[in-house]
């Protein structure tokens, strides 16, 4: 069954029915006249010589082709003569002896008045042959070529008579009646006056010993009178292996002394070979879009002309868009990315594996869970001009081709600088953009180009559809999704909710309706302390789901009209649950606006973005810190968050009251300290708590506190405890 136009071809060359992609027919014909019109009767070895690839097979099928087409009279019978399939060498000889007589039997069968053979010297060449056969066989055993046939030492003498059938075929003294029996073949052959061309296909891919046989087989054991070969064969891997099986210094002299006739395949142009890329290209798949069309025109031109070098690559980069198309092609993917990086898997197959891991390395770096160093970035540049080939980027045009299908790669055109520099920041927009059209570029996609699945960190449609219902809801259901994302781990530390909050900072929130903006605010304020108890971070942590919900907030606001942004502002804070992450987002706002310290931020990096906001920020929020227990306070992620928004939201009293009461007993007074204390981070020591004389001052009489603490170590019940805290103050004093 003929494959459709969508079916994987595969290596093979052409067959019936195949349309000739390269004008190859013409050349057959040549080939097939001039082996039939002006070969010589004595008999002819001919090669066809082409890179592997080329068209060898293709071009060596239509000369059968062209040679069965002939009118009868000129017509040769063609023996094609396939060595590799047969399991046993030992059968070669034998095996092409068979092919003939089978020939010769055919040629007295279809020997007629109309044509200038009798089926009288068909039939009595045919007999000879078979009497010559049979005289071989009664010399020795047919198992192994052996022997001093041209000029080459003996590979290895194994079996019966072996040495009596190179005397008989390569004109040595042999017994009588083998000599005698050849010479009536001889003469049969060129009574009959008919040609036969044997075509061996693929002799380069043999064995280096079976490859001697085979030429040792047409040269002078069936080297008899109007028997044409035809050895199809890459000249310069076909060299190599007879100095490798004949140990010769000069295997291509050594072939010359065996073909007498070389035929080289045409070398097809460039733009032929992407044409015809092309022109199949486009019954496989279609673009979207006129930005596709013209970036793949783009593909095709420059990396099609440096990876489309032979008909093989050209059908076997097909084959790759025809296996990798159709699923990705279900998900919206880029017609013109997946092209580009089959050209190169094909042609430049470590090119490919840096892309595929520069690919994997920018996604890290998108989503905050990588930082890459300049030394790193040096050594993969180095990697890059290495799997790519020193020159190749010498073409500017290239170069700036090759960068805009990867992210954060931008061409350098210094003259004394590496062609590009890697892991550039990739600015929102392209980001988005990437992510949208399920580019190569694109974070959450990438790796549907490398292996038809997408990252173990991707969002799926499902996850996007349950949070735009969730959305359209309200705030109870939108956490709940939330944090049913939280749940779920995407890479490393990241959730796929970190992933949900990037993409609706990346372009969502626009499509976002007022509704769904109060829905989302108020699922953030009510859902985020829950979800630090779910996936706790420590305070290093330079992106965490907290950090990413800051822009979050601003951008959601600004969906919404002045008085509905100040009342959803007012209900987070006044009753958010989230205590710890609406004192985090508290805080910053008050530094932010100038309030306390001189950390002031521009308007437009502001999250309440009027003084009215924080104004009525603060004054729900010092409400709020009022009627907290100490209790409460201590449960929360930070205790010192909260006392210090308390205390720089102007009631420096406030906190100082709180925790009065609270420390008049001893167990109280260590319960608060230990609440105090901070972690901090050492390349030595990793993280490891500390209790800072500064944390303590703010809110409690520091003398006073290290006085009772040097009372309680001498209290057994106690002692452990405040040796523990006084080590900690101890280890805060260093920092």
């Amino acid at each position: 069954m003929k494959p459709t136009d969508h079916s994987v071809r595969g290596d093979r060359a052409l067959g019936a029915g195949d349309k000739d992609k390269l004008g190859f027919r013409e050349v057959a014909k040549r080939i097939a006249a001039s082996l039939v019109d002006r070969a010589s009767e004595d008999g002819l070895v001919v090669g066809l010589e082409g890179a592997w690839g080329s068209g060898k097979s293709s071009l060596l099928y239509l000369v059968g082709e062209e040679l069965e087409n002939l009118p009868l009279a000129q017509r040769p019978a063609v023996i094609h003569f396939r060595p590799w399939l047969i399991g046993n060498r030992d059968a070669l000889i034998s095996s092409l002896f068979t092919e003939l007589s089978n020939q010769l039997d055919q040629v007295a069968l279809d020997a007629g008045d109309a044509t200038r053979i009798s089926a009288k010297k068909a039939k009595k060449a045919g007999d000879a042959l078979r009497r010559f056969m049979s005289g071989l066989s009664k010399t020795g055993d047919l198992i192994e070529l052996a022997g001093d046939v041209t000029g080459v030492g003996p590979l290895k003498y194994v079996g019966k008579g072996v040495k009596a059938i190179w005397r008989a075929v390569a004109g040595k003294k042999a017994p009588p009646q083998l000599a005698s029996l050849k010479d009536g073949l001889v003469k049969s052959l060129r009574d009959l006056g008919h040609r036969f061309v044997v075509t061996i296909d693929d002799v380069d891919r043999l064995e280096p010993a079976e490859i001697i046989e085979i030429l040792r087989l047409v040269k002078s054991v069936i080297d008899l009178p109007s028997i044409i070969y035809v050895l199809c064969y890459d000249s310069d891997v076909l060299s190599h292996s007879i100095q490798e099986a004949a140990s010769v210094q000069d295997g291509g002299a050594f072939l010359e002394k065996i073909v007498q006739l070389t035929v080289m395949v045409p070398r097809p142009e460039t733009f032929q070979l992407r044409q015809w890329f092309t022109e199949d290209l486009q019954q496989l798949a279609a673009v979207k879009d006129e930005d596709e069309r013209e970036r793949l025109r783009q593909v095709i031109d420059y990396e099609g002309g440096r990876q489309l070098r032979t008909p093989r690559s050209v059908v076997r980069a097909l084959d790759s868009v025809r296996f990798f198309w159709p699923p990705l092609r279900e998900i919206g993917a880029d017609l013109a990315d997946l092209v580009w990086l089959q050209l190169i898997k094909d042609g430049n197959p470590n090119l490919y594996r840096w892309i595929e891991d520069y690919c994997g390395s920018a996604a890290a770096l998108a989503l905050g869970t990588a930082r890459i160093e300049d030394a790193e970035k040096n050594h993969q540049s180095a990697k890059l001009e290495a799997a790519a080939g020193g020159a190749a980027f010498d073409d500017h045009v290239y170069r700036h081709v090759f960068s805009t299908q990867l992210p954060g790669l931008i061409p350098d055109f210094s003259k004394d600088g590496a062609p590009f520099k890697l892991f550039e920041r990739v600015d929102d927009r392209s980001r988005d953009t990437a992510i949208q059209k399920r580019r190569l570029a694109s974070p959450d996609h990438y790796r549907l180009y490398f292996a038809m699945a997408s990252p173990s960190h991707a969002l799926t449609q499902a996850d996007y559809d349950v949070m735009w219902r969730a959305l359209a809801s309200d705030p109870e259901k939108t956490s709940a999704m939330l944090l049913a994302l939280h749940r779920d781990n995407a890479a490393g530390s990241l959730s796929k909710c970190d992933l949900m909050v990037e993409r609706i900072k990346g372009g969502a929130y626009e499509t976002l309706d007022a509704g769904q903006c109060r829905n989302l605010l108020m699922a953030l304020a009510n859902s985020m302390d829950e979800a630090f108890r779910l996936r706790p971070f420590d305070g290093f942590a330079f992106s965490s789901l907290w950090d990413r919900t800051l822009p979050l907030i601003r951008l959601v606001s600004s969906r919404l009209e002045a008085a509905e942004r100040d009342r959803v502002t007012d209900d987070m804070f006044a009753t958010g649950a989230a205590i710890g992450w609406l004192t985090y987002v508290f805080r910053r706002e008050v530094f932010a606006h100038g309030r306390y310290g001189d950390q002031s931020r521009p308007v437009g990096d502001r999250l309440l973005v009027t003084e009215h906001q924080l104004d009525a920020a603060t004054g729900i929020m010092l409400k709020r810190y009022a009627g907290m227990t100490v209790a409460e306070i201590l449960r929360s992620r930070s205790a010192l968050d909260i006392l210090y928004a308390w205390h720089q939201a102007g009631d420096e009293e406030g906190p100082r009251q709180k925790l009065a009461d609270h420390i008049r007993s001893d167990e109280g007074l260590l319960e608060v300290l230990k609440g105090l204390t901070s972690e901090i981070s050492s390349s030595d020591r990793g993280t490891f708590k500390i209790l800072k004389r500064r944390d303590i001052e703010p809110f409690l009489d520091f003398e006073d506190i290290m006085q009772r603490l040097g009372a309680l170590k001498s209290k057994p019940e106690f002692k452990k405890t405040a040796t523990d805290i006084q080590d900690l103050i101890e280890a805060g004093s260093r920092f």
